[in-house]
Formats: C-alpha cells, structure tokens, sequence
C-alpha cells in the first residue's frame, strides 16, 4: 500500500513563495524596465508596502483563525461519530468479532468515514491504516484524511475521517490569496505605466533642465502635451523661461567681462599691498632680531658685572692665602729656619691655590663663551659649574642639594643652560638677602619623567606677589631698584629654555622641608626634553 503525506504546511509554503516571487517580479521590472520618475517609485514602494503588510495579516489570519477553525470543525465532527461509536460499544454484553464487526458496518455507513479500527484486549475488528491518530492531514492513495485515537473501557479505536470537505475549504482559501495577490499585482503594473505615461513630461523635462548649458543660445525642444492640464502650464512657464534665459546669458556674459576687469584691476591692488606688507614684515622681523640681540647682550652685560662680584669673591681667599704662604716662607728664610719640607709644602699649597684661580678662570670662560653649535654635555656637570661659579655670593646661603647627581646627556647649549641656572641663584639671593631671615636656604632638587629632566630651584624668601607672578618673565620687568636690576635676566632665559632648548620655564610658590620644618618660597622649574 502506497502511502504518502502532505501536510496543510507546505501549501502555507507555497502560496508565501509565491507571493515573494511577485514582488521580486515588481521591483525589478518598475526599477529597470519601466525607468520611472522617483515620485512613481515612491508611489510603487508605498503600494508593495502595503502589499506585504496585507500579505502579512492575510498569513497570520489564516494560521491563527482561519485553518485552525476548519480543522476544528472537522474535529467536532468526529468527536459526535466517537460518541455514537462509544454508546453502540457499551451496549454490547459480550465483546466479540462479530460484534464488533456489526459496530463497525454499522459506523461506516457515514459517508464522511473512510475506514474505523476497533481494538479490545485480543479482539481487534478492521484495518489499522498507517496514520498516525494527531490530527494531521495525510493522503491515502490520493484520498486526505484526518485521523484520531478514542478509549472506551475494555481498549480504543481510531476513526479515519475522509477530509476532502476540509481540503476543499483550505484550497478556497489558498486560492482566494493568490487570486488577490495576482491582482494586486496586475493593479502595481497598470498604476506603474499609468504614471510613467502622466509623468514622461516631467519626466523628459527634468533630463532637459540638467543638460542645459546656460552659456550657450536656446538649442532645445520641448516635450509634447496635448491635454491642457498642469503638464502642459508647467511645459508652457518652462518655454516662457528659456526665451528669458538667453537674455539672462548675455547679460551674465556681460557682466562676466565687466567683473574680470575689476578683478584684474583688485589683483594688481592686492599684489601691491602684498609687496607692501611683505617689506614691512621684513623690516619687523629685522626690528625685533635687533632687539633680542640689544637684550641678549644686555643680560650677558648684566650678568657680567654679576660675574666680577663672584670673581672678586672667590679670588680673595686664595690670593690671600697665597700672600701669607709666600710672608711665612720669606720670614722662615730671613731666619734661617727654612726646611726642604715646609719649602715644598710652602709651594705645593701655593701651586693648590693657582691652579683653584685657573679653574676659576676656566668657568668663567666657559659661562661667557657663546655656543654657535648644539653640542652634548651632562647635566649634573652643568648645575656643579654653576654652583662653583656662584658660591662666592652664596656664603651666607644654606644650599641643599636633593638628588642632583643624575648622569644625562643631553644636546643643546650648555652655556646657555649655566647662564639660567646663575641668573635663578642670584635672584633668590638677591631677595634672601633683603629679607631678615635667621636661616636662608637655596634647594636644588632634580627629577625626570619619561620625556624630560626636571631641575627645581627653591628659596625660603616667603614667595613671589601674586600680582608680580603672572608678569616676572616680562622684559624690563623688575621688583629691584633701577641700579640693581634690569628687568630681562628671567625674559632671557625663559627665551633662552623654551625657543633655543624647546623645553620650559615656569615659576611658583611651593612649601619645602627641612630638618623637619617647613618653609614657603619661590620654586623655579626647569623641564628639558630628553634628545
């Protein structure tokens, strides 16, 4: 026996397959054939959304309301055959194949059954068929039905109801939808030529307006309406338009002459002015090298009288000592006292003296010579020659020296750098000095980060004024008496930090300890990038 399945699914199927072909069908052919203004597609897009919306409903319709309805109906129908069935069983005293056999005649006489299998303990009257009792639709040698298990008290039974009604319903169904579909296809086509026809006009006059060379005289035709409508006033204010045109072009070329004349005429103005403003900024470039050249070498003056100071200051100790070494030997010889060894000592702290003066000397060189060429240097050797260099002026300064012995090379301009450092040690003891502090203290504190080196300079001397803090690094800016300062030693050497050394020059009031008390003061911070 040949038995095969349908299931209602795959006409659901079919009929969604269908629907979705159509539509590929409409978009392709209204988006490639037809070549319809976009105002039709839109149209078009508006109507296909609808149609999948209606598409939709009609899907969720039909598997929530209308199949399962059907379906129910089919059922209650065979519940009403179970009943009877179940009554004629139970009226039976004996069960027995004869019995049962006359149940079953007695049920097939209903037209709407197609086959009843009955089943109590050993006794089993009719054909049980290959279908499983679930309500599912199935074909039977081209036959549909419907299949469902019922119990009575000594075993069951399983009716196989014929379906055709039940298929016939849902084919009705099916076919309604495609009928539908089908027309609301047919009803996108003729709305689809029916606008690409009303709107060919617009249409050819939109492709008209963007090849238009408005430079150039009327050469165009316009297209045909017949009907007297919109189309053909629009038509008719466009023909109206383009006789203007050709007078809007030649005056456009008249006034395109008129205006390359008057740019000509702006330009040689304009190139001029240019050549004007060029040599005046040449002159104020000039100007202003001039002047940073006049405070350049105001500051290195300003820094020299500075410099006399501490030679003055460092040279006294060992000349004089130099004095009493050389009266001692002199006395010692005059009275015959004069050993070969103290002699010799005599000499070798002389010879420790000169060669103190000629290192002296060699700083000082160092510090005046003008560096013409970056070249490399370290660091903690720089801030040690500007330390020697200014102590003779530090003797009544307390200097703290806090991790300043970081061997970094770095390339730039080390005499620049020994000028800064000076220039920062002779302002903070210019200012201890005017204060009647009972400890002054210099502290010099060095760190780096990933990209520079930091050297901090701190004073005790109580801070900068907050109305000076802003304008210290000002030219000519100064707190000190006109014959004591000048006002461009912090101006030249944040000039000298951030333009020739591309690092930075700040200044500020900070808190620092020592010996367990703390102290408020000036801190000048030096950051130079790494090479």
């Amino acid at each position: 026996m040949h038995i095969f399945m349908l299931k209602l699914e795959k006409t659901k199927r079919d009929s969604i397959k269908q629907f979705f072909l159509d539509l590929f069908y409409i978009m392709r052919h209204t988006h490639t054939r037809l070549g319809i203004f976009s105002i039709t597609k839109k149209i078009i897009i508006l109507m296909m959304t609808s149609y999948l919306i209606v598409g939709a409903l009609f899907y969720q319709y039909t598997q929530k309301v209308s199949f399962p309805s059907l379906l129910s109906h089919q059922e209650q129908q065979m519940d009403s055959i179970a009943l009877f069935t179940t009554a004629e069983i139970s009226h039976i005293p004996e069960l027995n194949s004869d019995r049962l056999n006359y149940v079953k005649r007695k049920i097939l006489e209903n037209s709407h059954i197609f086959n009843i299998f009955i089943s109590s303990h050993s006794i089993s009257v009719g054909e049980n068929l290959a279908v499983a009792p679930n309500m599912h639709l199935y074909y039977l040698k081209k036959q549909p039905l419907l299949a469902k298990k019922y119990r009575f008290e000594d075993g069951y039974f399983i009716i196989y109801f014929k379906a055709d009604q039940y298929v016939q319903e849902v084919q009705g169904i099916v076919n309604t939808a495609y009928l539908t579909f089908m027309l609301m296809f047919i009803t996108l086509l003729v709305v689809a030529i029916v606008l690409k026809l009303t709107l060919l006009p617009f249409t050819q006059l939109s492709s008209l307006m963007t090849s238009i060379d408005y430079n150039a005289p009327v050469s165009y035709s316009l297209p045909k309406v017949s009907s007297k409508d919109e189309r053909y006033d629009l038509i008719s204010a466009f023909k109206t338009l383009s006789f203007k045109q050709q007078e809007y072009a030649n005056r456009l070329n008249d006034l395109n002459l008129s205006l390359e004349d008057k740019i000509y005429k702006k330009t040689l103005q304009l190139q001029e002015l240019n050549d004007s403003l060029e040599h005046k900024i040449k002159n104020e470039v000039t100007q202003n090298r001039q002047k940073d050249k006049i405070l350049s070498e105001q500051s290195r003056f300003a820094a020299l009288g500075e410099m006399i100071g501490n030679i003055a200051h460092q040279w006294r100790q060992p000349l004089s000592a130099i004095s009493t070494a050389t009266g001692n030997a002199k006395i010692e010889n005059m009275l015959g006292i004069a050993t070969k060894e103290s002699l010799d000592d005599t000499f070798n702290r002389i010879d420790e003296y000169i060669q103190y003066l000629s290192d002296t000397i060699d700083d000082f060189r160092n510090y005046f010579k003008k560096d013409k060429k970056k070249k490399a240097y370290y660091i903690d050797e720089i801030l040690k020659t500007a330390l020697s260099i200014s102590k003779g002026s530090l003797n009544d300064i307390r200097i703290i020296q806090d991790k300043v012995n970081f061997k970094i090379k770095l390339i730039g301009y080390p005499s620049e750098l020994m000028q800064v450092l000076i220039n920062i040690f002779n302002n903070a003891k210019d200012i201890l000095e005017e204060k009647d502090l009972a400890k002054k203290y210099l502290l010099i504190s060095m760190s780096k980060t990933s990209t520079h080196i930091i050297i901090k300079v701190y004073d005790n001397a109580g801070g900068i004024s907050k109305d000076h803090l802003s304008s210290i690094f000002d030219p000519y800016f100064t707190t000190k008496h006109k014959a004591q300062g000048t006002g461009i030693g912090l101006y030249m050497s944040k000039e000298m930090i951030e333009k020739h050394m591309k690092g930075s020059l700040t200044a500020s009031n900070r808190s620092f300890d020592v010996d367990g008390t703390e102290y408020i003061g000036a801190c000048f911070t030096i950051a130079l990038p790494y090479n």
